[in-house]
């Protein structure tokens, strides 16, 4: 499953752009900071801006029999634990973090 799904959500949340187009990728298509939701498993996962810079450490990288895909739920990859619990549950993502 390579395909990209897309889909719109306008939460109004402190620290958040309202009306921003959130897109879901697989996890190794992350390519710019932020805080992403994991559909698989629920978890919150912390990429900042050293984590997508080519070359750069850490490069994280996971493998799996299936894919994982992630939704960007903020800008701020330090976002705190209980506004990003806040923003998926506003847009019906069941947390396990």
């Amino acid at each position: 499953m390579t395909s990209r799904r897309t889909a719109e959500f306008t939460p109004s949340f402190e620290g958040t752009k309202s009306g921003r187009r959130n897109v879901t990728v697989p996890f190794n298509e992350i390519n710019e900071p932020g805080a992403y939701y994991c559909h698989t498993n629920g978890w919150l996962y912390r990429m900042p801006s050293e984590a997508v810079i080519p070359g750069h450490s850490p490069n994280v990288n996971v493998v799996s029999s299936t894919e994982c895909y992630v939704t960007k739920i903020c800008d701020d990859p330090w976002v705190p634990v209980n506004k990003a619990r806040e923003i998926c549950s506003n847009w019906d993502f069941a947390v396990n973090f």
